[in-house]
């Protein structure tokens, strides 16, 4: 049985937008993984795609300068070391190795040397037989992901066909939005030339780009409770992720930039852009003519997935493919911006547990919660949760239904609450 989602408004302002090249900010500050050092010292110069970090998925400069300190940032309560490097002129790439691999091992120990985000998702899923290219975008305002098949489709092609080869890929599916007509033209030719690739049209419910909706909905395979893509043999990777590899593979240069979309109400040029992964914030909404003093929400990802942060000095991720800034919450119906003023109390519709992919009760979990009854909490398992934000999206009491089942699968995980 097909697991179905929700139904967002699109707003995807930047659909059409050319993806834009972001001058090189004055400084950036590079994120290290939690635990990892840096390996360079406060003086050292750098040039672009050396390493800085050698952790088991190392980091690179993403621009060439010299590094200023090693300093450590705060985002929502956790804090993170950063490289900061001030960026010259020249900006000069680093003398780089062409990776070569004959096998599985040696693809996935290329992949996670190049600092990128696929390289942890295949070596999590080596022993995969199906690959889905995850093209669904289905938030609001993103579109980094849509860009990437229109304009990296030979390089997609490319990282499919090494990936299937190296990997034993039986079968690789594209999934595609239905109502993304370019992007499904552009990977029909993909196909075409992939071998053993399928495209495969998909409604753009939300969250339809789920591993949970994406591996179901495509293969067949159910993904029981506390199981991953990868425990079915599924790998799935993102069109920016598949463009990478072929990417690497022939220039030899690691992961150091990105897409990201960055719009918003106050954003007077939403636009995608290209940029080095460390650029603060404030470099990508001052390019995007952004008006950040009024601002009430800033969001680095998706607005119903995505973080909310405060400090535009933040820097750009691996992973972000998004950076969203509001003047003011959204109106009712517009999910995680809902504003908590106007939250009501809970009129027992049900609308959030048939919102819910994962086919959980958000409002029993609120009710457990409250009272802190442990043993009903470990019942309704809130630990399940995806995270997709459907629940609050649909709740007409406007309550913050996310929020509290992720405090609830925390009293589980650290034991609290009480038996009621």
């Amino acid at each position: 049985m097909k697991i179905r989602g929700i139904f967002l408004d699109r707003e995807k302002n930047t659909a059409k937008s050319l993806t834009l090249a972001l001058p090189t900010p004055e400084r950036v500050y590079v994120p290290l993984p939690k635990g990892c050092s840096a390996s360079v010292k406060t003086g050292q110069w750098v040039l672009r795609g050396n390493r800085i970090c050698d952790c088991e998925i190392p980091v690179h400069a993403s621009v060439s300068g010299k590094v200023e300190e090693i300093k450590t940032m705060e985002c929502s309560g956790n804090s993170f070391e950063t490289v900061v490097i001030k960026a010259d002129e020249a900006q000069k790439d680093a003398a780089v190795k062409t990776p070569r691999a004959d096998s599985r091992e040696s693809f996935i120990e290329a992949l996670k040397a190049s600092g990128s985000p696929a390289g942890r998702k295949i070596a999590r899923a080596a022993n995969a037989d199906i690959l889905i290219v995850n093209g669904i975008e289905s938030e609001q305002y993103l579109t980094a992901e849509n860009r990437c098949m229109l304009d990296d489709s030979e390089l997609i092609t490319a990282g499919i066909a090494l990936t299937g080869k190296l990997l034993g890929i039986n079968t690789t599916y594209i999934a595609v939005a239905s109502d993304c007509s370019e992007a499904l033209a552009a990977m029909e030719k993909v196909a075409a030339k992939a071998p053993n690739t399928l495209v495969t049209k998909l409604r753009c419910d939300h969250p339809g780009g789920s591993d949970l909706m994406l591996v179901n909905n495509i293969t067949g395979r159910s993904i029981k409770p506390k199981e991953t893509a990868a425990d079915k043999k599924v790998l799935v990777l993102l069109p920016s992720d598949v463009a990478f590899i072929a990417s690497y593979f022939e220039t030899g240069m690691p992961f150091i930039e990105r897409r990201v979309t960055v719009d918003g109400d106050l954003v007077k040029t939403p636009c995608i852009l290209k940029a080095p992964i460390g650029t603060p914030l404030s470099a990508l909404l001052d390019y995007a003519d952004a008006n950040t003093k009024p601002a009430e929400k800033l969001i680095i990802g998706g607005l119903m997935t995505g973080r909310s942060v405060t400090d535009t000095e933040l820097p750009l991720g691996a992973e972000d493919s998004a950076v969203l800034i509001f003047m003011k919450p959204l109106a009712p119906g517009k999910g995680s911006l809902n504003d908590p003023q106007q939250k009501t109390n809970c009129i027992k519709c049900g609308r959030c547990a048939h919102a819910c992919p994962a086919k959980l009760m958000p409002m029993r979990i609120e009710k457990a919660l409250k009272r802190r009854n442990k043993a009903a909490l470990e019942r309704l398992r809130p630990d399940l949760c995806i995270k997709c934000g459907a629940c609050t999206y649909v709740c007409p009491a406007k309550r913050e239904l996310t929020k509290v089942i992720r405090e609830a699968a925390e009293i589980i995980d650290r034991k609290g609450g009480e038996e009621q």
